[in-house]
């Protein structure tokens, strides 16, 4: 660190303590800042844990006039590194001291401070007799703060959208300190820019998001868990189509699962009940709401499955009859990330392509790959309700790793050019953060990121915040 930045960092933490108590200017070395994908180290030395948004405004006043980087961390949980400070002058600020949560039961609404960890939020909705649909691997430590600058996404985007559908407003400090709130809860509100929904996506680089208000739903009563077996992806979408045109917005999750990932479950230590007796490459979870007031679609939905069975669609159909089979069915879904970790990617992809190209897609990017290199194993899931695909690549052998990590770059580009060719995403819910900058630059629109840097300039002319990330 130079001279002049030591100087200004002191400086501004001198200040810093005279506008707030000394205990909450921390070591970062206390508190866990990692990288879950164990590429990039956090190399921030302090750590400022303010209480209420008057308190950021006032760190963030003093950052903008010492020109101090702020480095806004959540629950960690980030795939792209956006919460990883890159030099020992960025200042991390941890907002999980901000975790009220309220429930207004006249509007349904829940106010929620942004260090509020999502399954918080999510449990307070259900003791109200809602349903905050927001499902993540994480949700047991990610913030929604986080959640909102990654405009987060999840299992059941298909039936409610992102999180930027699910909340109505919100609360935000720009780098200057100013305070800025849209925090009203109104469905229609056209007064002026969509100040909002211009935060929500922008990982921390605008403004250090405070307060949200977020829609709940009616709790689906009994929806209904199905797991099916399939031969080849032309008959995964076959099943989508025909169960979309029949169910549409019954649809609470469509979920794609290589036969890939149950090995790994497997292989790497976990205990699941694995229903199928015949094997497939593809399985498909789906979840749907049988109810209709005091309509029930549960046989309705049998005979179309076993139609499908009968036009040799699908393999093997099992419904689950309770709770605990439900559970076993979802949790092979949600145990996909943990065995993967454990398994160690050569490099994890979160993209999205048409959904009616899928089959196509993921024929001609596996065949890409296969041709590169003989070496990789590729396992692939993903929401095929919303086209999200989580394509990752691993070594066949541990002897294989270290030539496969050397090419790790090469690979990457093979799939985001083909990802490109098909007018997809590179980023379809992780975000751009520090390690998709490049690509974000290569592929994405050259008047948007025109007006993206603009933006960026006026917002924060002196990039105090989040420095590095979707910004070189």
């Amino acid at each position: 660190m130079g001279k002049n930045m030591t100087s200004n960092l002191s400086q501004f933490i001198k200040f810093l303590k005279e506008e707030i108590s000394e205990n909450q200017i921390i070591s970062a070395n206390t508190i866990d800042i990692i990288d879950p994908r164990d590429r990039l180290e956090n190399k921030s030395e302090i750590c400022v844990k303010p209480k209420n948004t008057q308190e950021i405004s006032k760190i963030l006043k003093l950052a903008n006039k010492f020109t101090i980087p702020i480095i806004p961390i959540g629950g960690s949980t980030g795939l792209v590194g956006g919460q990883i400070a890159s030099q020992s002058n960025h200042v991390t600020l941890s907002l999980e001291k901000l975790d009220t949560i309220n429930f207004f039961k006249d509007s349904n609404l829940l106010y929620v401070q942004s260090g509020a960890i999502l399954s918080n939020i999510k449990k307070l909705a259900f003791n109200n007799g809602r349903l905050f649909p927001l499902s993540l691997a994480s949700e047991g430590s990610c913030q929604i703060g986080g959640n909102l600058a990654t405009n987060a996404g999840g299992l059941n985007v298909i039936k409610y959208g992102n999180v930027r559908d699910l909340c109505l407003g919100l609360e935000a400090v720009l780098p200057c300190g100013q305070i800025v709130s849209t925090m009203k809860p109104l469905k229609k509100n056209n007064m002026g820019f969509d100040l909002k929904n211009l935060l929500i996506g922008s990982e921390g680089t605008l403004g250090i998001i405070t307060s949200t208000i977020l829609k709940t739903f009616p709790i689906p009563k009994d929806p209904i868990s199905i797991f099916l077996s399939i031969n080849n992806l032309a008959n995964v979408l076959f099943v989508f189509e025909k169960i979309s045109r029949e169910f549409s917005e019954r649809i609470l999750a469509f979920e794609l699962i290589k036969m890939t990932s149950i090995d790994f479950i497997e292989e790497t230590g976990f205990t699941i009940k694995n229903p199928f007796n015949k094997k497939t490459n593809w399985k498909v979870l789906i979840e749907i709401d049988v109810n209709i007031g005091p309509i029930n679609l549960g046989e309705i939905i049998e005979n179309t499955f076993y139609d499908l069975l009968l036009e040799n669609k699908i393999v093997e159909v099992f419904f689950a009859t309770n709770i605990n089979q439900r559970n076993e069915f979802w949790k092979i879904r949600e145990l996909i990330p943990a065995a993967n970790r454990k398994k160690g990617s050569i490099c994890s992809n979160d993209i999205s392509v048409p959904i009616e190209k899928i089959p196509e897609f993921i024929k001609k990017l596996d065949n890409s790959i296969y041709l590169f290199s003989k070496d990789v194993l590729i396992n692939c899931f993903g929401h095929i309700g919303d086209g999200n695909l989580h394509y990752n690549l691993f070594p066949r052998s541990e002897n294989a790793r270290i030539e496969l990590e050397k090419n790790r770059k090469k690979l990457l580009n093979i799939i985001n050019e083909l990802v490109n060719k098909y007018s997809g995403s590179i980023s379809a819910e992780h975000g751009i953060g520090r390690s998709k900058i490049k690509e974000l630059y290569k592929f994405e629109d050259p008047g948007k990121l025109y007006m993206m840097k603009l933006i960026k300039n006026v917002v924060d002319p002196k990039n105090i915040l989040n420095p590095g990330t979707i910004f070189y």
